[in-house]
């Protein structure tokens, strides 16, 4: 796959990026560093609303309905779990 098509995996072929600077250096948790000093947290809510992101499970869930949720819910402690797999590359 030509690497201008690559949109996950676009630095795959970067020497050393396994490496967290070599990840910053290329603009790595540029997102995340505005979105905890930047944003409020309806706000972090609004944009991933708007991106229209959804789950992966079979019902595509969108993700910013699912931070409101939790967000409107006052009761703690809060957990997040990460359910993943290494067939992602996520």
């Amino acid at each position: 796959m030509p690497a201008e098509t690559r949109i996950v995996l676009r630095n795959i072929d970067k020497p050393n990026s396994e490496h967290i600077a070599v990840y910053q250096s290329g603009g790595g948790y540029q997102a995340l560093r505005k979105a905890l000093k930047d944003m409020l947290p309806v706000e972090v809510i609004d944009l991933i609303k708007n991106s229209g992101l959804r789950g992966r499970g079979g019902a595509g869930f969108p993700t910013g309905m699912k931070w409101q949720f939790c967000s409107a819910d006052h009761k703690k402690p809060k957990y997040i779990i990460c359910n993943a797999d290494e067939g992602e590359p996520g």
